[in-house]
């Protein structure tokens, strides 16, 4: 009883205490609990600034004032530009503003943007949907590609009674990133001479990667005097400029047009034309803005893109090991084909290659690498519509069960290949694949897929007599389609103008003939040249071969640097480091047995 007294004193002098420390605070301090501090005058005036439907701290916790240099998100690598193309600007005038979005980080960005009004402006039009909310315009949820720039417009209205003087200040914001563009406002006097009338027009509403749009520039000066203007005409991104005519020539500045010193007399017009291309790999519903400008008169044009259908991919990939199925304790060396579809170098592709249960790895050939659960490439290169060929040899573990299914599957670039392979107590191969890719009548191989200029190449053509008859008379042609490469060494053939040629009097059944030439690439061949050849075998005994299985393209990238070879250094590193420390564990426990037997 008294052991229970003496506690609740002791509660008791800890509860007023805590009562009396509370007090304190709260006399000199302040109410303890969450304080909310703005950061600008507009996150603490009372007003919904924003528009969002909630007033200003603490209520509002996304208080978006222009001037708030602590709002929203801060960096996330994102970049914003913003212009009107203008210094100056007249009373009464339309100003288009471009908003460029660029973010350099490894995926596409949903960001939120905001352009705020400047003074003495009214918004006209927004593109992608943007709406006026209070005196910003925003745009929820804009993706941004990674090194891709994304535009928006505004087009507005200048006050025909706006200071003379006064300086617009238009400032737009994403993710905590913005930019600003300042524009003075000048009078329009009657003396004035009136600016001239200019429209761009590509004559669609939509279109699909790889067409072709031809814009019709027309420069209208029929209420003016005769005058000389400079008229600029600025290409979005993704599309490439193919051609330009009309007036005395231009010049080209990165994405830019320029047609300088153009004469236009008094109430005539002119016409010019820009025909571009929209680039393969453009993003679906990308609005391609072309803007045209002379003096203080903007036209602008707006195309969508659009797919009927998908594009080519860049890269396909392919596996294969040439087996239906396989034995336990067998080794399966399966073939990764990595295909570029696109006239583009491919650089820095990355392969993974998720190895099937019931499988030991081996070996992997390029530099693969073993990470304990998958094969790893990294920084491969393929040439300009050419292939690369990686192996990984595996084997079949003792425990694998009959019946079970090896799946193999790799991926590279967001393209997947699986292949099945059947675990059975005898091996069966895979008959499509022998035929079309071990055991072919004709085929060409190179000592390497890709060459620098001034390289030479060994090339080497098999031809195989898979019939049940002589072939005779046989003629094996190899036109090489380039005049950056020359034969070197042709063993034996006969160079008939383009065409490297050997005859055969006979060929047996079953039996392969093949010849190894050597090829110089020019030292002057430009990078990403595609070395093409066509190889075609004839003769008596062959009329009831197929074209496709007497004729083989073969094709060689040229590219100025080459990858390193091997696996990474950040591979052969942890080798060494992992070796030095089996050392040293070594050397450290053979001391210690030493000591114990002493």
């Amino acid at each position: 009883m008294l052991q229970l007294s003496q506690r609740t004193k002791v509660y008791t002098v800890l509860a007023a205490s805590t009562l009396g420390i509370l007090l304190s605070h709260t006399m000199i301090v302040g109410a303890p609990g969450e304080a909310a501090h703005a950061s600008a005058p507009e996150c603490s005036d009372g007003i919904d600034n924003d528009v969002d439907g909630l007033y200003d701290f603490p209520q509002d916790t996304d208080c978006d004032s222009m001037h708030d240099a602590t709002e929203g998100e801060q960096g996330d690598n994102v970049y914003v530009a913003v212009s009107d193309g203008l210094s100056e600007v007249f009373q009464g005038e339309s100003p288009v503003y471009t908003i460029s979005l660029r973010s350099d980080n490894d995926e596409p960005k949903l960001m939120d943007v905001r352009f705020y009004l400047p003074s003495y402006a009214t918004m006209l039009s927004a593109s992608e949907g943007g709406l006026l909310e209070g005196a910003a315009v925003r745009w929820r949820n804009v993706a941004v590609d990674p090194n891709h720039i994304k535009e928006l417009f505004v087009t507005v209205e200048i006050d025909r009674n706006a200071r003379v003087g006064a300086l617009l200040y238009a400032e737009a914001t994403a993710m905590g990133a913005k930019a600003s563009d300042t524009t003075l406002v000048i009078e329009h006097t009657a003396n004035a001479v009136p600016p001239l009338a200019i429209s761009v027009n590509d004559g669609k509403i939509f279109a699909e990667p790889e067409e072709q749009l031809r814009y019709q520039i027309v420069v209208d000066n029929s209420i003016g005097p005769d005058r000389t203007y400079t008229m600029r005409t600025t290409l979005p991104p993704h599309l490439r400029f193919l051609g330009a005519t009309g007036g005395e020539g231009f010049t080209q500045e990165q994405r830019q047009l320029i047609w300088d010193d153009e004469f236009i007399p008094a109430g005539a017009t002119t016409s010019f034309t820009v025909d571009a291309v929209i680039e393969r790999d453009a993003p679906e519903f990308t609005t391609l803005h072309t803007k045209v400008s002379a003096g203080t008169a903007i036209g602008d044009d707006a195309t969508t893109v659009l797919y009927k259908k998908m594009p080519p991919r860049a890269l396909s990939i392919s596996i294969n090991d040439g087996y239906k199925a396989a034995t336990a304790g067998q080794k399966l060396t399966y073939q990764i084909v990595l295909t570029n579809n696109q006239s583009k170098l491919l650089t820095e592709v990355e392969v993974t290659d998720k190895l099937p249960i019931y499988t030991e790895f081996v070996d992997a050939t390029e530099g693969g690498y073993w990470t304990g659960s998958d094969v790893h490439w990294k920084g491969l290169t393929v040439s300009p519509f050419g292939t690369r060929t990686l192996s990984v040899t595996l084997r079949v573990r003792s425990d694998a069960p009959l019946g079970a299914l090896l799946q193999n599957t790799v991926n590279a670039l967001g393209n997947q290949a699986v292949d099945l392979t059947e675990v059975s107590d005898v091996a069966v191969g895979n008959t499509t694949a022998s035929a079309n890719t071990q055991n072919p009548m004709l085929r060409k191989v190179a000592d390497r897929t890709e060459v620098r200029p001034g390289d030479t190449v060994q090339f080497t053509i098999y031809l195989r007599n898979t019939l049940n008859h002589d072939l005779r008379d046989v003629r094996i042609e190899d036109r090489m389609q380039s005049i950056y490469a020359t034969v070197v060494d042709g063993q034996s053939g006969q160079m008939q103008g383009d065409r490297l040629v050997w005859e055969l009097p006979v060929l047996e059944p079953g039996k392969e003939w093949f010849v190894t030439y050597t090829v110089r690439i020019s030292p002057a061949t430009p990078h990403g040249t595609v070395i093409t050849n066509v190889v075609t075998a004839s003769g008596e005994g062959m009329e009831t071969i197929s074209l496709s299985e007497r004729l083989m393209t073969g094709r060689i990238g040229v590219v100025t640097d080459l990858p390193p070879a091997g696996a990474a250094l950040d591979v052969l590193l942890g080798g060494l480091v992992a070796l030095f420390s089996a050392g040293a564990t070594l050397l450290m426990r053979r001391r210690g047995l030493v000591a114990l037997l002493s």
